[in-house]
């Protein structure tokens, strides 16, 4: 799995990373970000080694949205002047666009099928 450097992370996420076991690399062990806009809280967990991870939203206190993401081939970040975002992409046999997390100037995420069906 392709990943960004723990820093590059921290940047993005506007916060020191929380890993579960701080005895080992982060590349083993499950890491995890937060950053708050507006009222909206994104959490974003992954374990580079099992390249598997879950994003969670909230509005204020109460979640609103939760993704468990398994498969995950690549995670990188965009960064424009005043936008910032990141993308995880999967093995194509699970069929889904990748995710993306945008985090600058406001918390939004979009995701699907690369199935094209057409409803």
């Amino acid at each position: 799995m392709k990943t960004p450097e723990l820093y590059e992370l921290e940047y993005l996420f506007e916060c020191d990373a929380k890993l579960s076991d701080d005895a080992i690399p982060w590349q083993y062990t499950t890491v995890s970000f937060q950053i708050v806009r507006n009222n909206i809280k994104a959490v974003f967990e992954f374990g580079e080694a099992s390249r598997s991870g879950q994003l969670r939203i909230y509005f204020k206190t109460e979640e609103i949205s939760k993704y468990y993401l398994e498969n995950i081939s690549t995670i990188h970040i965009k960064q424009e002047v005043n936008y910032e975002c990141l993308t995880i992409e999967f093995d194509e046999e699970n069929f889904v666009l990748p995710l993306a997390l945008q985090t600058k100037p406001s918390i939004k995420t979009s995701w699907g099928t690369s199935l094209d069906l057409n409803r």
